[in-house]
């Protein structure tokens, strides 16, 4: 169900769309030719084959560039009704799409396409004025705010869904799609200056630019996907080396995000914070068997080969590559707000906020869950230990959004928690995504 500001305005922008094509139809129809039914087409075959978002929100197609260039050569009105009815994705044609987000899809590429003509012609730009060596300052002008509008229409549409800034939106959705946006810009540009020499057919051209940034977006989205993955292989590995280990690490990473969410972070943090969890003791692969899985009490040298583990995950991280920012993260969950933990003894706010909410939770799981040397603590007494030692070993604003998230619940009996969590990335909200709402 879409939220009610989010139905207002994809209403709006709905009605909008068709209100223009209302009041451009005899236009349009009077006009159609042969260049009319190519770039319509192209614009259908640009489109078709999208590429899913990072976070199932959408899709990202390529036809906003062949939209752009039809709505300069072909003028406005086309621009309007080729962008209504011919920018329909795979998703949209197979009825996968609620249908409020295909009318919002239509009407936002008939108003980006339209955008492109009128700006165009209203600067004075002119077809016989284009050449491709030369540049046109009423198509170059043209072109970004066609796009802006398209990126723009759907960032609001996201963040009235999940409720978060538009700022947020670029980066946790938008971000890695951004080279592809540039890159788009360009080939709108080509494809509106070649077709005084070449016509509607040497638009054909264009295929293999178009095929290469769409190939550029499957590759990001495959990198992406390749990158949970290989987090995925690793938790593996923990988990063959101990079980335990494995367990706490995924809970811990849950209880992370959840807090993270619960404090208000933006999005992209909250990914971040849940891979530090799901990765904070991942330097455990390099303690031995004998300590990682004694029964007992650590002695002095077991505890300081224990304590080496923030180090040992955090340069392990750096050396496959991985976890980016995170790694600092990995390294820095067992510092105490008085300075007195290690391995670089920091204190108060000289510990990232993602580490000072990874040891809050990470406390908790460890108390809450049995451990070889000692029986799993009541969630109360568990809660209890966490409260006493706010500004001491934790944070205490931390402190704090913990205990409130937690409220009447215990979340060490829930039996999500008994299940083990989904350790491939946070949940997030659908909704629309560039070029496309999902």
């Amino acid at each position: 169900m879409y939220p009610r500001r989010l139905q207002i305005y994809m209403a709006v922008v709905g009605i909008l769309g068709l209100v223009l094509l209302i009041v451009t139809g005899d236009v349009f129809w009077s006009r159609v030719s042969v260049t009319t039914m190519v770039m319509a087409m192209s614009i259908l075959v640009a489109s078709v084959f999208g590429v899913k978002m990072l976070r199932d929100n959408g899709s990202i197609s390529v036809q906003l560039p062949v939209l752009v260039a039809a709505a300069i050569i072909l003028g406005p009105v086309a621009g309007a009704w080729l962008g209504f009815f011919f920018t329909m994705d795979g998703w949209e044609l197979t009825g996968k799409v609620k249908w409020p987000s295909v009318v919002f899809n239509r009407a936002q590429f008939a108003i980006s396409g339209w955008a492109a003509g009128a700006i165009f012609y209203a600067l004075g730009g002119s077809l016989d004025h284009l050449n491709f060596f030369a540049v046109s300052v009423p198509l170059t002008i043209a072109a970004i705010v066609a796009f802006l509008l398209n990126w723009i229409f759907v960032m609001v549409a996201i963040s009235l869904r999940i409720k978060r800034p538009v700022i947020e939106v670029l980066r946790a959705h938008f971000k890695w799609s951004t080279p592809t946006f540039l890159l788009m810009i360009p080939v709108a540009y080509a494809m509106a200056a070649v077709y005084k020499d070449l016509g509607p057919y040497g638009e054909l051209i264009f295929i293999v630019p178009l095929a290469t940034l769409r190939w550029v977006l499957a590759l990001l989205r495959h990198v992406n996907t390749m990158y949970q993955r290989s987090v995925d292989i690793i938790l593996e590995g923990l988990n063959m080396r101990d079980s335990y280990t494995y367990g706490h690490s995924v809970r811990v990473g849950h209880y992370a995000g959840m807090l993270a969410t619960h404090m208000g972070l933006a999005e992209d943090r909250v990914d971040v914070i849940h891979e530090a969890g799901l990765l904070h003791d991942i330097g455990k692969l390099g303690t031995p068997d004998s300590i990682l899985r004694k029964a007992g009490r650590l002695n002095r040298e077991e505890v300081l080969t224990m304590k080496e583990h923030p180090v040992i995950g955090s340069k392990l991280l750096e050396q496959v590559h991985m976890a980016g920012c995170s790694r600092e993260f990995v390294r820095q969950h067992h510092e105490r707000w008085d300075g007195r933990g290690y391995p670089d003894n920091l204190e108060g706010s000289e510990i990232a906020v993602e580490a000072r909410i990874i040891a809050v939770v990470d406390a908790y799981d460890a108390m809450t869950t049995d451990r070889p040397y000692r029986r799993a603590m009541p969630h109360a007494m568990a809660m209890a230990e966490i409260q006493n030692a706010a500004g001491l070993q934790f944070d205490p604003e931390v402190v704090k959004s913990f205990v409130q998230m937690c409220g009447g619940r215990n979340l060490a009996t829930e039996e999500t928690a008994a299940q083990g969590w989904k350790h491939t990335g946070t949940e997030h909200a659908g909704g629309h995504g560039h070029g496309q709402s999902g």
